[in-house]
C-alpha cells in the first residue's frame, strides 16, 4: 500500500460536485426496508437476496445461499452454517448486511478470543449471549441468528503448560449451546448473578479465513518447487473451495463440524473485482467512506487501478482499499479540515 503523500495528488475542492446529492448519498439506501418495517414473514429469498446484494459485492453465490439460510430460519427451522473465505472477501459484511436488514434479530459476535468456564479471559462463551432475548415471548414471535466471526482462531489448537487442548473444552462448550438447551448467562451489571437462556431456537453463523489451511491445500496442490518433477506454476490459496474435513483438520471438533448443516464458500477477489468495487459507489467501500466521513470522493481512473492492485497484492481485500483511501483521507483533512469534496489525482 502505497503512501498517500508521496504517490497521490490530493485536491481539497470547495464546493459540492453535480453528482453527489441527499438522494445517492448511502445514508438514503435503507430509508425503507424489511428491517425498518419488521415485516420478516412476507421476506422471500429473493427479497433477503435483493438486500444483501444491495451492499454485498461479487459474492453473488454466497448471498443466495445465506439468503436461503435465513428465509429457513424466519419460517421457524433453526440453522447452523459457516461462511468461509479469505480475508477482506466479505464474510463480515454479509453479517452487517443482514443485520441491516433484521436489526434486532442478528447479533454479531466475535470468537476469537474466547475462553471457557473455569479459565482466564474476559470474555466467556456465556458472554455471547448478552442482550439476546430468546424468551419464545418476543413481541415479533422471531428468535435470533448469532453470528460468530473469526471462528477459525477459536478453532486452532491451544495447549496448555499440562498438554491440555483448551480449544477443545471452548469448542464442547458450544457444542451444548448449538445442539440447543439451557444455559446461564453472567448478568453483566452483577456477574455473580446468572440468568436461564434457553438456545433451542437460535440460528448460529459461523465465519472464518481459514489462512493456514487455505495456504497448505494451496502448496499441496503446486506440487514440489525443487528437484525433478517440481512445478513451474503456483496455486493461489482458495483455488479450490474448502470442505467440512478441512474445518476439521483446521482445529474444529468432528462432533462441533458435524452440527454444521452447510458451508458456504466466498471467492477470492481478484484485482478485476476491486477494480470494480471502486467504481461501484452504490455499494462499494468508496460509498461507504463517503457516507461515514460525509463528504464525497472522486479518484482518478489511474489512481483507482493502482489502489486495486495493491488491495489484491497486500492480500487484504476490501479492508486494503479502505485503508488506502484512509490515508488520502487523513491528508486531505491535514490539509484543509473542512473540505467538502476530496478529489484523488
Amino acid at each position: 500500500m502505497k503512501n498517500a503523500n508521496a504517490n497521490a495528488n490530493v485536491k481539497v475542492v470547495q464546493h459540492y460536485v453535480p453528482w453527489y446529492s441527499d438522494d445517492y448519498r448511502i445514508s438514503s439506501r435503507g430509508s425503507e426496508t424489511f428491517g425498518s418495517r419488521r415485516d420478516y414473514r412476507s421476506l422471500t429469498p429473493q427479497d433477503i437476496y435483493k438486500e444483501l446484494t444491495k451492499y454485498v459485492v461479487d459474492q453473488d453465490d454466497a448471498c443466495r445461499k445465506v439468503s436461503v439460510m435465513v428465509y429457513q430460519h424466519l419460517r421457524g427451522h433453526r440453522f447452523v452454517g459457516m461462511l468461509a473465505g479469505p480475508t477482506g472477501s466479505g464474510k463480515s459484511f454479509i453479517a452487517e448486511s443482514l443485520k441491516k436488514l433484521l436489526p434486532n434479530l442478528v447479533f454479531i459476535r466475535d470468537v476469537s478470543n474466547v475462553s471457557c468456564d473455569g479459565w482466564t479471559g474476559n470474555k466467556k462463551v456465556s458472554d455471547l449471549f448478552r442482550g439476546v432475548d430468546v424468551s419464545g415471548r418476543r413481541e415479533d414471535g422471531f428468535y435470533p441468528i448469532i453470528f460468530l466471526d473469526e471462528c477459525d482462531k477459536m478453532f486452532k489448537p491451544k495447549h496448555t503448560s499440562g498438554g491440555d487442548n483448551v480449544s477443545e473444552d471452548i469448542q464442547s462448550e458450544f457444542l451444548t449451546v448449538i445442539h440447543g438447551g439451557e444455559m446461564l448467562v453472567t448478568d453483566p451489571t452483577d456477574r455473580r448473578s446468572k440468568t436461564p437462556l434457553n438456545t433451542s431456537n437460535i440460528s448460529f453463523l459461523f465465519a472464518g479465513a481459514f489462512e493456514n489451511k487455505a495456504a497448505a491445500i494451496a502448496e499441496k496442490e503446486s506440487g514440489p518447487s525443487l528437484g525433478f518433477g517440481a512445478s513451474m506454476e503456483k496455486v493461489n490459496s482458495y483455488n479450490r473451495e474448502l470442505t467440512i474435513d478441512d474445518v476439521i483438520e483446521a482445529g474444529c471438533m468432528r462432533e462441533l463440524a458435524g452440527r454444521i448443516q452447510r458451508l458456504v464458500n466466498l471467492n477470492p477477489f481478484g484485482e478485476e473485482a476491486f477494480r470494480r468495487m471502486l467504481d461501484d459507489h452504490e455499494r462499494g467501500p468508496l460509498g461507504e467512506l463517503e457516507n461515514e466521513f460525509e463528504i464525497p470522493i472522486c479518484i482518478s481512473e489511474s489512481r483507482k487501478d493502482e489502489i486495486a492492485h495493491d488491495a489484491y497484492a497486500s492480500g487484504l481485500g476490501i479492508r486494503g482499499i479502505k485503508n488506502s483511501i484512509r490515508e488520502y483521507i487523513d491528508e486531505m483533512m491535514w490539509n484543509d479540515c473542512n473540505a467538502r469534496v476530496l478529489e484523488i489525482a
